[in-house]
């Protein structure tokens, strides 16, 4: 069993890598194409919308099916939709490659977190998502560093043809054992999917995770182009992207230390460092003080993630993982499709990145609030969900 969670892990770390060594590199690749603030927001919003759409129904295919069938598919899809952005000569071109990249996120996502749920002791929920999380904090660090290096000395076009090729040749490498066939019908699993969605506290932490996930969203691309006009090179920026990563890292490392009683108190320390970073951003927003709201946000967006996870899956039923975890991320899509449209619409009428970032503040000062009014009903026992 353990070496199939290892397996995993670093199936999990190359996926990130992939993904986050384009992300902080789109707006600028638009940039260069001529697209203004408004446009790297509609591109930046596209990839979320194919998930949006797609994921329920990839997750409950994987649940009847094959979680490794659609974490492959998801690989394939990645690779696929990297090719396109190799060919690309226009934005409307790079719009539809991140459309295709979407639909590899909702592939991929649910089933690798259910995997790692089911394989999860009990009483040890949050380290083991906090241990996945932190592949993808190797990810987000990795990735921006490398393809800010292929980048910068090799072009554009060579990082999305390497970067499809990597994809495409890791799709045999997802060999993992089918270990658990759900014998659930689709009906069934929607008559779950319906008690779910009606359940009270996953409402609630649906709703803060889409809002601070806007954070997520808007953040390290917008301020990526924003070094771009303050011209700085795609390394820098890529190094920049790196440190939230690199923070991530430590805060998994960090919740390791807990156990799943603390999972609230590291939420609340999580949503306070990402509140204290954007406030810093907003007045320092270049090299070298950028590092310190950085690192003070991927510090706290890698306590946030694995945290309001293992609120959510706390005590679920292993035949509805992969639909739980499908319908969850969806809220990540909300706020990764509406988090750039806002930033960029923001960035046009003030015609200021700094006010912007301060405007950012209320996403996660809302998150805040509304968790601390529902601390008591969030306890150690989770989020039941019954199906």
């Amino acid at each position: 069993m353990m070496k199939e969670v290892v397996k995993l892990y670093l199936i999990t770390l190359y996926f990130f890598i992939l993904i986050w060594s384009i992300v902080p590199i789109i707006p600028r690749y638009v940039m260069v194409l001529g697209g203004d603030p408004i446009c790297i927001g509609v591109v930046m919003s596209a990839a979320p919308i194919a998930t949006v759409i797609t994921r329920i129904v990839f997750s409950m295919v994987s649940e009847v099916y094959s979680r490794v069938f659609m974490m492959r598919l998801g690989m394939l899809i990645l690779g696929t939709s990297y090719l396109l952005l190799y060919i690309s000569s226009d934005v409307n071109t790079v719009l539809i490659g991140r459309l295709i990249q979407g639909l590899s996120l909702a592939a991929f996502i649910p089933p690798s977190i259910a995997y790692v749920v089911d394989l999860a002791k009990h009483g040890f929920l949050g380290r083991t998502l906090g241990t996945r999380a932190l592949m993808a904090s190797l990810g987000y660090t990795l990735g921006p560093l490398l393809g800010g290096l292929i980048s910068e000395f090799m072009g554009y076009k060579s990082l999305f043809l390497i970067s499809s090729l990597m994809a495409f040749s890791a799709i045999p490498l997802i060999r993992l054992n089918e270990y658990r066939l759900n014998s659930k019908s689709f009906s069934e699993l929607v008559k779950g999917l319906v008690n779910i969605v009606c359940y009270r506290n996953f409402i609630l932490l649906f709703i803060v995770t889409a809002l601070q996930t806007i954070i997520l969203a808007s953040v390290i691309p917008f301020l990526s182009s924003y070094l771009k006009l303050m011209s700085y090179s795609d390394y820098e920026a890529g190094l920049i992207s790196s440190a939230y990563g690199f923070a991530g890292l430590f805060s998994r490392l960090f919740m390791n230390l807990f156990t799943d009683k603390n999972i609230l108190v590291l939420t609340f320390l999580g949503l306070s460092m990402d509140l204290n970073g954007l406030l810093i951003l907003s007045f320092k927003p270049l090299p070298p003080e950028v590092f310190i709201p950085v690192l003070l946000i991927g510090f706290g967006d890698g306590l946030f993630i694995p945290c309001v996870q293992t609120l959510v899956f706390m005590n679920s039923k292993t035949e509805l993982r992969t639909v739980l975890s499908g319908i969850y991320a969806t809220a990540w899509d909300l706020g990764m499709l509406v988090g750039p449209l806002i930033t960029g619409y923001l960035i046009t009428i003030t015609n200021d990145y700094l006010t912007t970032f301060r405007y950012l503040i209320i996403f996660t000062l809302l998150p805040t609030v509304i968790l601390y009014l529902r601390r008591r009903g969030l306890t150690y026992k989770g989020l039941e969900v019954r199906g």
